[in-house]
């Protein structure tokens, strides 16, 4: 469990050194910021998830992080991460960026599975992520479009935090 722990933290750091030497990773920035998050090997809760205390923002055009990762640092990302993991336990990343129907398309172009998450008032994540199963199969990205007072995101999963990272900076490479 132990090097478990210092594997997250040095995947946590690697990942965010991959999306700061990106020179266009802070296009896809949502104006809520963003969150990168990883879960130890047998994640139960949020407090199981290290994620970035205040989330990764831009300054001077490159992605920064205000400070190192932390355990518990992300409830919302790290909530979705476990129920993803529920499904697919090998899923142990997750990140969002910022959504708009030409980075779906992009996603797309780069024949990369993307999924859209159908959120409707009530109905708990594990559904909504259930209804966007294809094949009996969870696809890596998901987007939802947002809605009143809240901002559209896609949501990038992996293995680990640097493959996530390097997900992301192909993304914002290629638009």
């Amino acid at each position: 469990m132990e090097n478990d722990r210092y594997y997250v933290m040095g995947q946590m750091v690697e990942a965010v050194s991959l999306l700061a030497a990106s020179g266009k990773m802070h296009t896809l920035l949502p104006e809520i910021r963003s969150n990168l998050v990883m879960a130890l090997r047998d994640a139960k809760t949020p407090d199981d998830v290290a994620g970035i205390p205040g989330r990764l923002t831009a300054v001077a055009g490159r992605i920064t992080a205000p400070a190192y990762p932390a355990w518990g640092a992300s409830f919302y990302t790290a909530l979705i991460l476990l129920e993803v993991r529920r499904i697919r336990p090998e899923i142990r990343s997750a990140m969002e960026i910022r959504y708009t129907p030409e980075i779906v398309e992009r996603i797309t172009r780069l024949g990369m599975r993307i999924a859209r998450l159908d959120i409707r008032e009530g109905d708990p994540l594990d559904i909504i992520l259930k209804k966007t199963m294809r094949e009996g199969s969870l696809a890596d990205l998901f987007y939802t479009e947002g809605g009143f007072a809240r901002e559209g995101a896609v949501i990038i999963t992996g293995a680990g935090a640097v493959a996530v990272a390097r997900t992301a900076v192909r993304i914002a490479e290629a638009g």
